[in-house]
């Protein structure tokens, strides 16, 4: 039985469209990346899908001079902190900053469950570690300006 080209294309087309069917059918629904879903539904779904070492990263927070994306991929880490004082540079500029966040969080963002992380920063009035950074007075400094 002999096909001509026109036979041959739709036979290709088909066999290409089952395929893609397939491949969809194993992509796995997480119901914690649905935003459509109850936050408690979202949170059981989440929880039942981590391992132990899984809930241990995400309840660790680790200061910024630790962090890597190496390590935020390995530990599944939850949180970063940078303290007092704690730069990615001498006169860090927001881009710097900017850079170095976004590096953490594309390790968080390639784990299995692809969790982002929190990045806390020690920081009140301003954030005084950014190299020329606006820094808001207190209003307990404010109010002794106004002094007679």
């Amino acid at each position: 039985m002999r096909f001509n080209k026109m036979g041959k294309f739709s036979i290709l087309l088909m066999m290409v469209m089952m395929w893609c069917l397939a491949s969809m059918a194993e992509a796995e629904y997480m119901l914690y990346k649905d935003p459509k879903q109850a936050q408690s539904v979202r949170i059981n779904d989440l929880m039942k899908r981590m391992t132990l070492e899984e809930k241990i990263g995400q309840m660790t927070q680790i200061e910024r001079s630790v962090a890597s994306k190496e390590v935020m991929k390995k530990y599944f880490i939850g949180s970063v902190l940078s303290g007092g004082g704690s730069v990615p540079s001498k006169q860090a500029t927001p881009e710097t900053w900017i850079n170095m966040v976004n590096d953490f969080q594309t390790g968080s963002l390639s784990t299995r469950l692809g969790i982002p992380y929190i990045y806390g920063i020690d920081a009140v009035h301003g954030h005084n570690n950014v190299y020329n950074a606006t820094i808001f007075p207190h209003n307990v400094g404010l109010g002794v300006t106004r002094q007679v």
